[in-house]
């Protein structure tokens, strides 16, 4: 049965609001990758985000779509946005300009559907922090991509892993709030339906095989130079000027397959609860991020840094042993307890005083290649503050940063060199009713151009080894380095085979 019936709707359409339209069926055998290829797969514009990983609360939802009826794109004060084959360009403040358009869609507020069933999906790079603070403007652009590139999708396949539900949804805007409307949208339904019941091929069994030789995997800094900003690093902490920082290095090789396959082989070897892929125009994203960077509910502002970190062991004995030891290390204790502190200051710029609490504090989370230490803080949001208040008061995350922030920033453009891009930025959603969840995009891969770029970084203290550092960021892309690797070899023999 779909929701709302025909009376209801015309109830609702009083509201002058958005309506979303849903069917319920049961998940079955569905999977988040089996729904995107019964909708035509790695086309243009087009996502699946998948929570494959992690505590009930963190890893529920899944959904998949494309085809929006707007693309929000921006680099500095330029924006594009883009409606069927007419682009719209003009200068503004991005996250202002978002903000008046997402509030001219907003929907009722009696659906009763969860998480994210229509509005905003795509990312905010790291770059994005100049529309936020004064940051030097130095580093060179060498991916030259857009610092926001969001979807506006009114429909979407929104699968609950817990209920074992599928909730096919149409958003009627306000425009179409009449009996053509509702109609439209229930055929949308309709095929959205029926779709699920056509025979699905998986994509990699209507690909042709090939011989491919493996490329070198290189970096934009060697093992010394890396070991060099760190040491760099170090002495504008023993200088005062901050009390830890995060830097990075870029590993790129030339990509031989269908980024799409990467994302599937990623899924399967490093399962996350922030994971997904996108196809944007000139670029692919495939992330398997393990962490949260914010998520707004409601007045509910929650975040959950990841601070602390060892290589997986290869027993199960040895993984206890390597827990043991990272949780009663001083120098990984004092590092997250500070940067837990620097996320609770931020929510503190948009919550209610009094309501910042730690709900949970370090925990152990195992992802495949590493074990990570985590926490989760939570707050009220002050009723005169909205979820850009919230991305302006916490983007990018502390943990991807150091502390203070602000200085931080600084360091990292003059030590790495390069902008950063999408790595440490966000990719999430900003759904019809408000909430929205962004995850730091770490563990993530982007393409452009045929070349697969893979960043990682560490966390440097007074007494950081700088070897040790650059050997704990190798650890950190070995999983997406293996992806690539075994979807190429893959590629190279029989994909029905495996």
């Amino acid at each position: 049965m779909t929701w709302p019936t025909k009376e209801h709707f015309n109830q609702l359409c009083l509201e002058n609001k958005i309506i979303p339209m849903y069917k319920c069926l049961p998940l079955g055998n569905e999977t988040p990758v089996s729904v995107y290829e019964r909708i035509g797969g790695p086309e243009n514009h087009s996502f699946v985000f998948e929570s494959g990983k992690g505590a009930e609360k963190i890893a529920r939802y899944s959904f998949v779509g494309g085809k929006p009826f707007l693309v929000f794109k921006s680099k500095g004060n330029n924006i594009n946005l883009i409606k069927g084959d007419q682009t719209e360009e003009f200068e503004g403040a991005p996250l202002k300009v978002l903000k008046e358009i997402m509030d001219s869609y907003q929907s009722i507020s009696t659906h009763n559907l969860p998480h994210f069933f229509g509005g905003a999906i795509g990312y905010f790079s790291y770059d994005l922090v100049r529309q936020i603070e004064k940051i030097p403007n130095t580093a060179v652009d060498e991916l030259e991509i857009p610092e926001v590139y969001l979807l506006m999708v009114d429909w979407v396949y929104l699968l609950d892993h817990q209920e074992e539900k599928l909730y096919l949804v149409v958003n009627v805007p306000k425009d179409c709030l009449n009996d053509l409307g509702y109609q439209a949208a229930l055929e949308k339904i309709d095929w959205m339906e029926q779709v699920l019941s056509e025979e699905w091929i998986p994509f990699e069994k209507t690909l042709p095989t090939k011989g491919l030789k493996k490329k070198q995997l290189r970096a934009n800094l060697l093992e010394e130079e890396f070991a060099h900003i760190v040491s760099s690093g170090k002495e504008y902490i023993a200088a005062g000027d901050i009390f830890q920082v995060n830097l990075s290095v870029r590993l790129y090789r030339k990509l031989q397959v269908p980024p799409y396959l990467v994302f599937k082989y990623l899924r399967k070897i490093n399962p996350s609860p922030y994971g997904g892929y996108m196809k944007l125009g000139e670029i692919d994203l495939i992330s398997s991020s393990p962490e949260l960077l914010v998520r707004v509910k409601g007045d509910v502002v929650e975040t959950r840094p990841i601070a602390g970190t060892r290589r997986r062991g290869e027993n199960r004995e040895e993984d206890l042993a390597l827990t043991k030891e990272l949780l009663s290390c001083a120098k990984e204790n004092a590092e997250h307890i500070m940067l837990v502190d620097l996320e609770r200051n931020d929510l503190g710029r948009v919550c209610d005083y009094g309501t910042v609490e730690v709900d949970e504090l370090m925990v152990i989370e195992e992802y495949s290649h590493v074990i990570h230490i985590v926490s989760n803080v939570k707050g009220r949001l002050h009723r005169d503050k909205d979820r850009f208040d919230v991305i302006k008061a916490t983007f990018p995350g502390g943990t991807i940063t150091g502390a203070p922030k602000v200085r931080c920033m600084e360091i990292i453009e003059e030590l790495e060199g390069i902008r950063r891009g999408i790595y440490t930025g966000s990719m999430g959603w900003l759904n019809f009713s408000g909430d929205m969840e962004l995850n730091i995009a770490i563990r993530t891969i982007v393409v452009k151009d045929e070349l697969a770029y893979i960043q990682a970084g560490a966390g440097i203290v007074a007494d950081s080894d700088p070897y040790r550092e650059y050997h704990e960021s190798m650890k950190k892309a070995e999983a997406m380095v293996k992806a690539i690797e075994i979807t190429e070899e893959a590629f190279s023999n029989d994909f029905n085979d495996r």
